[in-house]
């Protein structure tokens, strides 16, 4: 028997401070994005009305949602790694952050659809950058009650 509990959690942003995001105050068990998606991104090369340069960074990996809650590792062109957790509405609408090492790294936010999404992200340094994600995977419906399970397959 699966234990159904609400989505909510407390996220601080090393920008944004924290903020209570409540992916939905209804009791989520799958989500329309379950599965895993392959995602891509780069910084742009200067902050907004500034003139110093955030530099050219590109990097992606695979996220995967589950229940209303996305993870994911990433990896840049220069082999740092950053693990990556959100929260996504069933609107598609999703925020969340990246760590590094356990540190505030950069939030992002953005908007999928049943096939494809993307959206931006900000470092802590106030660096911006895009992101885009593709569907890898749907998750498969249980052939008992119909709901998505990503349990991984070996």
């Amino acid at each position: 028997m699966k234990t159904i509990m609400p989505v909510s959690f407390l996220m601080c942003g090393a920008l944004s401070g924290c903020s209570d995001i409540n992916a939905n105050s209804a009791m989520i068990t799958t989500s329309k994005f379950d599965g895993a998606w392959q995602v891509g991104g780069g910084t742009k090369t200067a902050r907004p009305g500034e003139h110093e340069s955030c530099g050219y960074g590109i990097g992606g990996g695979t996220l995967t949602i589950k229940g209303g809650k996305v993870s994911g590792n990433l990896t840049d062109n220069s082999g740092y790694a950053y693990a990556l957790e959100g929260v996504i509405q069933d609107s598609g609408k999703m925020e969340g952050e990246f760590t590094y090492e356990g540190y505030d790294a950069a939030t992002f936010e953005g908007l999928l659809s049943a096939a494809k999404g993307g959206g931006s992200w900000k470092d802590i340094n106030g660096c911006p950058g895009t992101w885009q994600a593709t569907r890898k995977e749907s998750a498969p419906a249980d052939p008992v009650n119909g709901k998505a399970d990503i349990t991984p397959s070996s």
